[in-house]
């Protein structure tokens, strides 16, 4: 009844099925790969990778202390002792590459793409807005660092409690298949105050799995009573715009390209907007170029 999983007969794994859609609206699932589960070493994986030829499992520090099988989310944590791996899957053949990096934690994926470097191989570009440092990030239950009583609790110091949350780093992940390296770029932060949580990234679809400039995020500012805002980050130029206004909050940005656009940036950002002093939700429309 367990697969095997328990007796020992089949090992865990992360199992890797791409989904297609056919013209009459039906979905069809085919297997890709697996990742298998070392020493169950279950990490918090939340969103994946993916380009024309490859499929990407990233595996970073949030991980699973599995304490209570009921409730997991008990034994969630950061560990600054958790190697990073991205595991490359081949859609053709199910055949995979591992490339490991030094403990980040990361969720959401910004971007994933293929390129030719100067030598003609093949590299698989992965971003990812990151936690800036996991050095002494307090060995605890991430939900007693991060929850509704902290963030609503105007005397509650992130800087002090949970400095890491206040720093983010946008990361590139740069993966060679022909050699199997992996070599990591740090972009500068391109937004001030520079002391804010950068997240919940969105692009323009039509360059998902593809190279791209622009990517859209929302920002919170914890210790400034959680003040949120948007920011869009032109990663090749490496500049950004933001948008921000006391007592409004905004949601994730949605970005919605304009009909038989070229641009890239062509297009607006929608994201409901909560208003403190109203009590009320509306939804924002921004020029995506400007903001």
């Amino acid at each position: 009844m367990d697969g095997g999983l328990l007796s020992g007969i089949k090992k865990p794994a992360y199992h890797i099925y791409r989904y297609t859609e056919s013209e009459e609206g039906e979905v069809e699932a085919t297997f890709v790969g697996e990742v298998p589960i070392e020493g169950m070493d279950i990490r918090g994986i939340h969103s994946l990778g993916a380009t024309e030829n490859y499929a990407i499992l990233p595996r970073f520090a949030l991980y699973f202390e599995l304490s209570d099988p009921v409730e997991i989310g008990t034994g969630a944590k950061i560990g600054p002792h958790k190697d990073t791996f991205f595991d490359v899957v081949s859609l053709s053949d199910g055949t995979r590459t591992q490339f490991k990096f030094p403990a980040h934690n990361g969720m959401h994926i910004i971007n994933s793409f293929e390129r030719k470097n100067e030598a003609g191989q093949t590299e698989v570009v992965v971003d990812y807005p990151t936690i800036d440092t996991l050095e002494g990030i307090p060995n605890k239950n991430i939900f007693e660092l991060l929850n509704r009583e902290t963030l609503a609790d105007p005397t509650y110091s992130y800087r002090e409690n949970f400095p890491h949350y206040t720093k983010f780093t946008i990361r590139r992940f740069v993966l060679n298949m022909k050699t199997g390296e992996g070599t990591q770029y740090d972009y500068p932060r391109m937004w001030s105050p520079d002391e804010i949580e950068v997240e919940f990234p969105y692009i323009n679809d039509a360059y998902r799995g593809l190279p791209y400039c622009h990517a859209y995020f929302q920002t919170w500012n914890h210790d400034a009573h959680n003040a949120m805002g948007l920011l869009k980050v032109d990663m090749c130029r490496e500049t950004s715009i933001g948008w921000e206004r006391v007592n409004k909050f905004p949601v994730e940005p949605v970005f919605a390209g304009r009909p038989g656009a070229t641009d890239e940036d062509d297009g607006v950002i929608l994201a409901p907007v909560f208003d403190a002093d109203t009590g009320k939700t509306d939804l924002y429309v921004w020029n995506a170029k400007d903001l």
